[in-house]
């Protein structure tokens, strides 16, 4: 949404909208998206959430409403909209005021702002409500403290990217001071920033370790004893099913050594398995602390102890031979993943695996 605001930001310094009048402001739907889309996604990952319950979408309501608002403009023929384009062309405060909808002029913009601004309470007080099961129980969880801190850091740039476009729009309808240049770098320092953090820690996206949606939040399921499922609807995995799709995935690595094949994705476990990708992937995430990639990538390496023994011939094979054998596509991943995981190269691997035996 950053990004569609940023371009759309950029289409007025062009004589787009003069050649082609019906993409007047056609991104304008992006910049109120910020608000759903920022808070949804982050009491998803707060919430380990892998499903969206419908009263949810009603968070989109303040987007369609200003969305119905600008069917006045596109109700206009191409001559009319072009002639209100090159008015705001002369009259650059028309383009903030947004005459052309159905609210009074000034509405519209505040509008925006108040709506965003709502969302990004409500943001912060789904990181309030989390901050106890990340940082004040006795599961201390260095990953999901980082995680916590990244959309901190998500909902407070966008706070001040809100701050920076009220700020704004003040100036510019009161005092006609431009500011539109300046808004453009602050939404791309606000993309800078997320981008960088996230380069820098990528593990972020995989989402929360351990289970800590139930009352007392758990590293592993081994570690859950008791537990009561709740009555109401949840959008996380509850133990009982995490442990049930747990089990489900290690049976079937263990009789069908599946993960050995090159190339074998997430889709192919959820059509052996008959378990959708999404809860695969979130409880391969919440249990290993691993995407799927890592994950397999560890049973291949683990799976090297029980070819050695099982095979006579073992000794007799090359590097390359071992790692295809193993699901490893090229020599080069072979080594990576196994230096990875053990701090040696595979041949020096498969020595201390010699010496041990």
């Amino acid at each position: 949404m950053l990004v569609l605001t940023s371009a759309g930001n950029i289409l007025p310094l062009t004589d787009i909208y003069i050649k082609f009048p019906y993409t007047y402001k056609i991104y304008s739907w992006a910049p109120i998206c910020i608000g759903p889309f920022a808070y949804l996604y982050i009491k998803s990952v707060l919430h380990q959430s892998v499903v969206l319950l419908r009263k949810e979408l009603l968070n989109f309501i303040p987007v369609l409403i200003y969305m119905v608002n600008r069917i006045p403009f596109y109700l206009l023929s191409q001559e009319e909209k072009k002639a209100f384009i090159l008015n705001t062309i002369f009259d650059k405060s028309l383009y903030i005021s947004e005459p052309e909808g159905m609210l009074p002029t000034n509405w519209a913009p505040f509008y925006r702002i108040f709506c965003l601004l709502i969302f990004s309470v409500l943001t912060f007080y789904e990181l309030y409500k989390s901050k106890d099961k990340i940082f004040n129980l006795k599961l201390q969880i260095e990953r999901n403290k980082e995680i916590f801190r990244f959309h901190l850091i998500i909902a407070t740039v966008l706070f001040f990217g809100i701050l920076v476009a009220f700020v704004g729009g003040v100036l510019h309808l009161n005092y006609n001071i431009s500011v539109g240049r300046f808004i453009l770098v602050s939404i791309w320092v606000e993309i800078l920033v997320i981008s960088l953090y996230l380069f820098c820690h990528p593990k972020i996206l995989y989402g929360l370790t351990g289970w800590v949606q139930i009352n007392n939040p758990v590293r592993s399921l081994n570690e859950a004893v008791e537990f009561v499922e709740p009555e109401e609807e949840i959008t996380f995995v509850s133990i009982h099913k995490g442990r049930n799709i747990w089990s489900t995935i290690n049976e079937h690595f263990e009789k069908s050594q599946s993960f050995t094949k090159i190339g074998y994705t997430i889709s192919d476990l959820s059509m052996e398995v008959n378990i959708p990708i999404y809860l695969l992937s979130a409880v391969i995430n919440q249990e290993s602390g691993k995407n799927f990639n890592e994950f397999i990538n560890d049973a291949r390496v683990d799976y090297l102890k029980t070819f050695k023994s099982e095979d006579p011939n073992f000794a007799n094979y090359s590097i390359e031979f071992i790692g295809k054998y193993v699901g490893f596509a090229s020599r080069t991943s072979f080594i990576t993943a196994v230096k990875k995981r053990t701090g040696l190269l595979p041949s020096e691997y498969l020595e201390k695996l010699a010496s041990v035996d």
